[in-house]
């Protein structure tokens, strides 16, 4: 699908731009300022491209709205750490809470109850 293309395009050059900003290995291709706001527009259309995919494509295994909430809170937790805003500690581990209970917590999940036997 288009969204995923999309999406994983985004995250590698998010990535490549959170390389970038920390280790300062490009830092004579392009300024750190620039590539922070890199990192929140690229992060940002990766993360909405995978949220689109998660909509339109219902059989997936990360078909799981919990994941995409803690997804969402960790990416604002993210971008307020680089813009040294406050509370960006605390989003962060609420967000990474959040994906972590996604794994053992799937609303969404269809089980397949046989109520069936217990009647025989």
């Amino acid at each position: 699908m288009i969204f995923k293309r999309i999406a994983s395009i985004g995250f590698a050059i998010a990535f490549i731009l959170a390389i970038a900003v920390f280790t300062d290995f490009l830092s004579g291709i392009i300024s750190k300022t620039n590539a922070k706001y890199g990192i929140i527009v690229f992060g940002g259309i990766a993360l909405l491209m995978n949220l689109l995919s998660f909509k339109y494509d219902q059989h997936a295994a990360n078909n799981n709205i919990i994941f995409w909430i803690g997804s969402v809170i960790i990416f604002v937790g993210l971008i307020f750490k680089l813009q040294h805003y406050p509370f960006n500690q605390v989003l962060l581990i609420v967000g990474i809470f959040t994906v972590t209970l996604s794994y053992f917590f799937n609303p969404t999940k269809k089980t397949d109850k046989n109520d069936e036997l217990l009647d025989n």
